[in-house]
């Protein structure tokens, strides 16, 4: 049986993670899947700050259960246009992720989605408020880029 608990808080930053994750760890999830980002960059956190939050969220996760895995999302990008836009940190936060990955750790890479559809899409076509959060079609993307991490692979 699978046991689905989503703890998002809207405007939520890593720093709002770490203060709450006592409730989250105590779960004791077997898979965590943590999605920051957005609002840590426009709060202009480094990206080493934010990856040592992340660390943190999950070495508390770890302490509550040793066996979690963790798929760590890197962010859609924010509209350039929108004040609170910090497009240097959004690759920056995806490439801090990726050294966080290892065993057990896996990368959903929606930064990288996100710069290569914008090559052929309007970014109202991806989001829903035109600044910072997905359309039903951004949605679907983040849907199968973590769920394309979920399956196994057949031959080649």
């Amino acid at each position: 049986a699978i046991t689905f608990t989503n703890f998002s808080i809207s405007g939520w930053s890593t720093y709002q993670g770490l203060a709450n994750i006592g409730k989250i760890a105590g779960e004791k999830p077997d898979l965590m899947i943590l999605a920051f980002g957005m609002n840590d960059a426009s709060g202009r956190m480094p990206a080493a700050k934010f990856a040592g939050n992340i660390r943190g969220l999950m070495a508390a996760t770890k302490q509550q259960q040793p066996q979690a895995e963790f798929i760590l999302v890197a962010s859609m990008l924010g509209n350039r246009e929108w004040s609170y836009a910090a497009p240097e940190l959004y690759p920056a936060y995806r490439d801090a992720l990726a050294g966080l990955c290892g065993d057990g750790v896996a990368l959903a890479d929606l930064t990288t989605m996100w710069v290569e559809l914008l090559k052929h899409k309007k970014f109202a076509d991806l989001t829903g408020n035109n600044v910072n959060h997905p359309s039903d079609f951004g949605h679907r993307i983040y849907a199968q880029v973590v769920l394309g991490l979920l399956i196994e692979k057949f031959g080649k």
